[in-house]
């Protein structure tokens, strides 16, 4: 069975506040809460940049909280390792190096939770910025087969304390995925799916996931426009189901063909959002 679940940042946001920590521990609860008991759902991905950012406020503690509420209410945990600021391709060692290390302290951080997946971004934005300026054929391919060597050493270094398959390297909105494939499979890593994210290169979900079935183990669902658009109407993701252009009805359907019964996080960043994305869930399911 498909476990549909959202993060705490369409109830709660990105922001907490250092100096009421409490009320701050208490928002985001209620929030994995309301997930749960409001909206139905079974999963909940804990953002683990709140950590990184709030250390003071999202800290053992808080997920030892987090914890006590799994086992009341028996929901499945994934987590999202941090990704604002985190470079674990950079060609810049001491970056890297930087960045292995916050991604570590975040899994430390929480291991009071029984976790399902951790999802990994293996490079950032910077590094995605940087690649898209080398257009000579040569020099990109010397640039982006160093940027994906570091990737697999900041991998390999989080396996140690991760089992690789718990770690999800997930596709993202440029297209060096398919280059960090092979590191991916060496290791013995997973995957995590994004649909809207395949939809802004103009590629299948369907395709990606008949390529990849076996290594999938977490999707993250949410709708976007596709190819071709223009100034008037630019390219988007992370928008409620329906919004957008993603056949997910028939994704969804494939999923439940193939047997698949992992997590299916809505990555959308509003209330209104995720309403909207529950109610068209219930009424196709």
């Amino acid at each position: 069975m498909i476990r549909f679940g959202t993060t705490t940042l369409p109830l709660a946001g990105w922001l907490a506040n250092p100096l009421w920590p409490e009320e701050s521990r208490a928002h985001r609860l209620h929030a994995i809460r309301q997930i749960i008991e409001r909206y139905g759902l079974q999963a909940v991905e804990l953002t683990l940049d709140l950590h990184a950012i709030y250390s003071q406020v999202f800290d053992a503690r808080f997920y030892e909280s987090v914890a006590d509420l799994q086992q009341e209410l028996g929901f499945i945990c994934t987590a999202h390792l941090p990704f604002l600021w985190i470079e674990p391709g950079s060609l810049n060692e001491k970056i890297r190096q930087a960045s292995v290390g916050g991604l570590r302290q975040a899994v430390e951080v929480s291991r009071a939770v029984d976790v399902h997946t951790y999802v990994l971004h293996l490079w950032g934005f910077t590094t995605a910025q940087v690649v898209s300026q080398f257009r000579e054929p040569a020099q990109r391919h010397v640039l982006v087969g160093a940027l994906i060597g570091q990737a697999g050493r900041s991998l390999e270094a989080l396996s140690d304390i991760v089992d690789p398959a718990d770690l999800c390297v997930e596709n993202l909105e440029d297209a060096l995925f398919d280059l960090a494939l092979p590191v991916v499979e060496q290791l013995g890593a997973s995957i995590c799916l994004d649909v809207g994210h395949l939809a802004l290169q103009g590629s299948s979900e369907l395709r990606f996931l008949e390529q990849h079935a076996g290594r999938i183990r977490e999707i993250h669902l949410h709708d976007a426009t596709v190819p071709p658009y223009d100034e008037e109407h630019p390219a988007r993701d992370h928008l409620a189901l329906g919004q957008g252009q993603i056949n997910y009805a028939i994704f969804l359907q494939r999923l439940s063909e193939m047997g698949y019964n992992g997590p299916v996080i809505l990555e959308v960043n509003t209330e209104a959002d995720l309403q909207q994305s529950v109610e068209r869930l219930q009424a196709i399911l």
